[in-house]
C-alpha cells in the first residue's frame, strides 16, 4: 500500500511512475507551497505546482530554442514577460507547439537517459519480456494462414506449436546453472538472440516440418533460460527495498507482450502476408540484443558503483543487500532435501495444480484463435484482437485478486484457507464459465470465455505464493520442481487437444472438456491435501 503522503508521488501520474517511484528526479515541492497529497494534487489539480514550474521551464527553452534558430543573441531571464509562452517571441504558434510538445514528453513520458541506472536495466529487461511473449504468441495467429498454405491438419498445427514447449521444459534447470555461472546480464542477450534468430528463420524453414519444429524448440529454449537470467541481474542491480517492485514489472511485461502479438500479428498479416511477423518480431529482439549489450559495456562501471552506494547504506542498517548471495551460499553449505520434497503431500498437491492450471492457459493460448475463426467464423483480425481478451481481464483481475488475499491474512484467517479460496475461485469461474459456453449461443461463448479464464489470475494469490507459505528457505527449488512439472502441458496438451479437433471434430469435446476435468480435479485435491503451513523439510 502507498502511503498516505509521500513526497515520491508529488511528480503526479505518468506513464513512466512505477519507475520514477523513488527516482533521482523528483522534484522538491516550493518551500511556500502546502504539502500535495499522495495524488501529487493541490486545489483540486494535478501536481499543479510542478507541472506550473515544468511548464515554465519548457517555454524558456523553447524561446531559446527559437532564438538560435533565427540567430538572435541574448537570453530572456526567467522573470522576463509573460510565462505562457505566446507573447514573448514573434511567432506565437511557433513556442506554443513547441512548449506542447515539450510538456508531453517531459510530463506523460520519462526520459529514459535521466534515470538511475537500476531503472534503465529494469525497463530494458522488461522490454525483453514484452519481446518474449510476442514471439510466444506469434504462432498461434500465424498458424491459421500457414496451415491453409501447406494443408496441415489440426493435429500438425498443435505438434508445431507444442515444439516450443521441448526447448522451454529443458532450458528450466540449466538456465539458473548459466545466469548463475555467468551472470545473467551475459546470459539474457544469449536468450533473447537465440528465440529471436530461432523466430526469424520461420518463414525460410516451412518447407522442412523437422527444421520448424527445431526452430520453435530453439524459440522456447531461449525463452526458458531468460527469467532466471533477469532473476540474477535484478537480484545483482536493485536493492532490497525495490526487487519486488522490479520484479512485478518486468515479469508483469510479458502480459504487454502477449497483448501486442495478438494485436500486431494480423496487421502485418493482412499487409504483408504471415512471413512478415516472424522476420519483424525476430528483428526487434536482435536489434535489443545490440542495444543492451552496448548498454552494459558503457555503464556497467556506473551500476556497479549505484550498488555499491546501495549496499552500504543497507549494510549499515543491518540488512543483507544481497538476496542472490545468501540463497547461494545457503544452497552450497546445506544439501536440499529433495527426498523430503518428494515425499510431501502438499507438494504432490501444488504439483498437481500447477499442471491443472498450466493445462487450461497452454491449450487455451495456442488454440482461442483458431476456435474463434473456425468455430464462430469470425474473420482473422477478429479472432486475434478477442483472443487478447483474457489476457485484458487477468491484468484486471490481479489488480484485485492480491489485495484480496493479503486483507484476509491480516484479518486472522489462516494462510491454508486464502490459498484454497484464491486457486477455488481460479478454477471454478473458468469451469462454470465454459459450461455456459457449451450451451450457450455465439454471444454468449464471445465474451463469457475471455472473462472466465480472466478468474484464471486468481492463481497469482494462490498456487503462486503458497511455494513461500510452505518453505521460504527452498521457495525457489519448490518453485522449479513445480514449473517443470507444469511446463509438460505445453508438450502434450497443446497436440493432445489438436489430435482430439482432428478426430472428433468438436471444440467442446477437444478443448473444454480436459479444462473442466482437471479444473475440478484441481479444486477437489487442493482442498483435500492442500497447504499454506510452514514445513520443516530436514
Amino acid at each position: 500500500m502507498l502511503p498516505s503522503t509521500s513526497s515520491r508521488l508529488q511528480e503526479g501520474w505518468g506513464l513512466g511512475y512505477p519507475l520514477r517511484w523513488g527516482g533521482r528526479f523528483t522534484p522538491p515541492p516550493p518551500p511556500s507551497s502546502p504539502a500535495l497529497s499522495r495524488f501529487g494534487a493541490r486545489k483540486g489539480r494535478r501536481g499543479v505546482c510542478w507541472r506550473e514550474r515544468g511548464q515554465q521551464q519548457s517555454v524558456l527553452r523553447c524561446r531559446a530554442q527559437v532564438d538560435k534558430e533565427r540567430g538572435q543573441e541574448g537570453a530572456r531571464s526567467q522573470g522576463d514577460g509573460d510565462l505562457d509562452g505566446v507573447s514573448l517571441v514573434e511567432d506565437d504558434k511557433e513556442v506554443t507547439a513547441l512548449s506542447t510538445l515539450r510538456e508531453f514528453k517531459d510530463y506523460f513520458f520519462f526520459r529514459f537517459s535521466e534515470l538511475e541506472g537500476r531503472y534503465q536495466v529494469i525497463l530494458g529487461i522488461a522490454v525483453a519480456f514484452v519481446i518474449c511473449n510476442m514471439d510466444r504468441v506469434n504462432i498461434s495467429v500465424a498458424v491459421i494462414p500457414m496451415s491453409a498454405d501447406y494443408g496441415w491438419t489440426p493435429t500438425q498445427a498443435g505438434l508445431i506449436q507444442s515444439a516450443f514447449f521441448y526447448g522451454y521444459l529443458v532450458a528450466q534447470l540449466p538456465g539458473g546453472w548459466l545466469a548463475n555461472k555467468f551472470g545473467g546480464e551475459k546470459v539474457l542477450p544469449f536468450g533473447v538472440f537465440l528465440w529471436s534468430a530461432a523466430t526469424f528463420a520461420v518463414p525460410f524453414l516451412t518447407g522442412d516440418t523437422g527444421a520448424l519444429y527445431l526452430s520453435r524448440a530453439a524459440v522456447g529454449l531461449g525463452e526458458g533460460i531468460s527469467p532466471p537470467a533477469a532473476v540474477d541481474i535484478i537480484a545483482k542491480r536493485v536493492p532490497v527495498n525495490e526487487r519486488s517492485r522490479a520484479t512485478t514489472f518486468v515479469f508483469g511485461s510479458m502480459h504487454v507482450g502477449t497483448i501486442s502479438g495478438l494485436l500486431i500479428a494480423p496487421a502485418l498479416i493482412k499487409m504483408l502476408g504471415w512471413p512478415s511477423v516472424f522476420i519483424v518480431f525476430g528483428a526487434v529482439g536482435v536489434i535489443w540484443c545490440f542495444w543492451f549489450e552496448s548498454f552494459f559495456s558503457k555503464n556497467e562501471e556506473r551500476l556497479n558503483m549505484e550498488m555499491e552506494a546501495s549496499t552500504g547504506a543497507e549494510v549499515g542498517n543491518g540488512n543483507d543487500s544481497s538476496a542472490a548471495s545468501t540463497v547461494k551460499e545457503k544452497i552450497k553449505s546445506e544439501q536440499v532435501p529433495w527426498g523430503a520434497i518428494a515425499k510431501s503431500t502438499p507438494i504432490r498437491a501444488l504439483t498437481y495444480i500447477h499442471f491443472c492450471n498450466n493445462w487450461a492457459q497452454y491449450s487455451i493460448l495456442a488454440w482461442l484463435p483458431t476456435f474463434y475463426k473456425d468455430e464462430l467464423g469470425m474473420k482473422l483480425h477478429e479472432a486475434a484482437q478477442l483472443s487478447l481478451l483474457p489476457a485484458l481481464a487477468g491484468i484486471a483481475v490481479s489488480f484485485f485478486a492480491a489485495p484480496l488475499a493479503d486483507n484476509l491474512v491480516e484479518g486472522g484467517m489462516p494462510v491454508t484457507h486464502v490459498r484454497k479460496i484464491m486457486q477455488g475461485v481460479a478454477f471454478a469461474a473458468p469451469a462454470g464459465c465454459m459450461l455456459a459456453c457449451m450451451a450457450g449461443d455465439e454471444h454468449l461463448v464471445t465474451w463469457l470465455l475471455p472473462l472466465g479464464i480472466g478468474f484464471q489470475a486468481f492463481s497469482l494469490a494462490g498456487l503462486y505464493c503458497n511455494h513461500q507459505d510452505i518453505s521460504p528457505k527452498y521457495a525457489s527449488i519448490l518453485s522449479g520442481t513445480t514449473h517443470l512439472f507444469a511446463s509438460l502441458p505445453g508438450v502434450f496438451g497443446v497436440p493432445f487437444t489438436g489430435w482430439l479437433l482432428d478426430h472428433t471434430g468438436s471444440w467442446s469435446i477437444s478443448l473444454f472438456v480436459p479444462c473442466l476435468f482437471f479444473y475440478i480435479s484441481g479444486i477437489l485435491v487442493y482442498t483435500k491435501w492442500g497447504s499454506g503451513e510452514e514445513i520443516a523439510f530436514e
